[in-house]
């Protein structure tokens, strides 16, 4: 578009997709675009921004009231002059770049008044799910406002495990609405069924397959939109943490371990769960370096089901003298009673309070590795 002369159209566009290939061969220097448009959302808009000017039309009766946080968004039945005048204006800021619309696009906020825990652990089925239900379970049993996220995206089980039988529309739904900049306090408080007094649940993606609509930009909003929220988060992630490198070279590529690798860097602290075993010990050492890598500094070791023929003194000492930890907590194998509260949809507290299992988890999650006592505020804030 030349700023002296007439506007002229250069394509039309039949969806985002092909919205997308033409912006990126460099085709136009304009885009207008209705901001209801089916998958818009702020990583497509950035990737738009990169090669031209965004100018966005919206309706009166669109379902959801967002402007995608464009600096530049019209009625939908605004005049041609109006237009013509809005395009003008953008292109006399084109200097702008995409990722300080990034930064620009929602209002800024506090520092974060919450504590944010994720529970990862190898591969291998170390029991994280089950810790990290009853671990907030017990939490709000104390008194803490808790939120409890399965963002797990190769088994999500939190709804099983907690027998909710009318699962809300959960993480997914909070990914868009952050995507499509509508992740607002009724929103989000809208997403989290109580399941029991200061518990709540913002469940996972209820199939696997649906992994992709996790991008890494919606779940830092996630994060960062609970994390405001107040009191204590606890997220159950996926055991992988490695970037897929065929499809990291594509920042609008989704990545399976978005939701792990985005919860464990904006965590105050990890508790990562592993089996009286040595493949899982070993699993633990190897990964480890990785942890470190998304910046990990508080990390609390919950080492599952020991019991005979190793002593608990002895898997202490294994993985002490080989890594640096905050805190290293042993928990009994008890599997009746795991069972049992599996079958049941029912917390250990409900079907087993007695066992030394649920006295364990009680201990663990009064203690600072979940609720960070003694840290102070300023200091609880995502890295």
């Amino acid at each position: 578009m030349d700023r002296d002369r007439t506007a002229r159209v250069v394509r039309r566009c039949a969806d985002l997709a092909e919205t997308l290939a033409v912006t990126a061969a460099g085709i136009g220097d304009v885009v207008l675009i209705d901001v209801s448009v089916r998958g818009l959302g702020r990583d497509a808009i950035a990737a738009m921004m990169r090669d031209a000017v965004v100018v966005g039309l919206s309706s009166a009766d669109a379902a959801e009231k967002t402007g995608l946080g464009l600096r530049h968004v019209l009625p939908a039945d605004s005049s041609i002059d109006e237009i013509l005048a809005a395009v003008t204006a953008a292109v006399a800021g084109e200097t702008e770049e995409a990722d300080s619309w990034m930064q620009e696009a929602s209002a800024p906020q506090d520092a974060p008044t919450g504590r944010m825990v994720a529970v990862w652990g190898p591969t291998g089925s170390p029991g994280r799910s089950l810790i990290a239900a009853n671990l907030a379970a017990e939490a709000a049993a104390g008194g803490e406002e808790t939120v409890l996220v399965d963002a797990d995206t190769y088994g999500p089980s939190q709804s099983q495990l907690l027998g909710v039988l009318d699962e809300a529309p959960g993480l997914v739904a909070a990914a868009r609405a952050h995507d499509r900049d509508t992740l607002d306090e009724v929103t989000l408080e809208s997403l989290l069924p109580l399941v029991q007094p200061h518990l709540r649940l913002l469940s996972g993606i209820g199939v696997p397959g649906r992994w992709a609509e996790l991008r890494r930009t919606s779940m830092e909003g996630v994060w960062g939109a609970l994390a405001n929220r107040g009191g204590l988060v606890l997220a159950d992630i996926g055991p992988l943490l490695e970037e897929d490198e065929e499809l990291s070279y594509d920042t609008a590529a989704p990545q399976r371990n978005a939701a792990a690798i985005s919860a464990i860097e904006a965590a105050d602290a990890v508790i990562a769960v592993v089996t009286a075993d040595p493949i899982s010990i070993t699993r633990l050492l190897r990964e480890h370096s990785r942890l470190e890598e998304l910046g990990v500094q508080e990390l609390h070791v919950v080492v599952n089901r020991v019991g005979a023929p190793v002593p608990g003194d002895r898997v202490r000492d294994l993985i002490a003298s080989r890594i640096p930890v905050a805190s290293l907590n042993l928990l009994p194998d008890d599997p009746v009673v795991c069972r049992t509260a599996a079958w049941d949809g029912a917390l250990l507290a409900e079907t087993a309070p007695r066992s030394a299992l649920r006295k364990g988890l009680r201990d663990l999650a009064a203690s600072p590795a979940l609720l960070g006592q003694g840290v102070p505020a300023s200091d609880r804030v995502s890295r």
